[in-house]
């Protein structure tokens, strides 16, 4: 639903990078597909600080990630990345609105 998340990521919305960077959080986005996927929301109007935080949180917090980390670690650990993560996202997102 590439409408819905340009819409909610579009530059006039000043909550676009966290609300995105949380919606890509669950997603299980790769490499290889980062791109397309950030070049389709660019041209529905999403900003590029969006689509960075979006890909940055869905490469970093992956479900599948999640579980085999769960499997290592201890609960609190795995909070913490999570948190690090995100606020990484959220914070280069919010650097290159500012930038670009």
């Amino acid at each position: 639903p590439t409408d819905l998340l340009a819409k909610v990521a579009g530059r006039d919305n000043p909550w676009a990078v966290p609300v995105i960077a949380l919606i890509g959080m669950p997603l299980y986005i790769r490499v290889e597909s980062a791109i397309p996927i950030g070049l389709a929301l660019m041209t529905k109007g999403a900003s590029i600080g969006a689509v960075i935080a979006f890909i940055i949180s869905g490469a970093g917090i992956a479900i599948p990630e999640l579980t085999m980390l769960a499997s290592i670690f201890k609960s609190k650990i795995i909070v913490a990345f999570i948190l690090i993560v995100f606020v990484t996202a959220v914070v280069t997102g919010l650097v290159f609105n500012m930038l670009i």
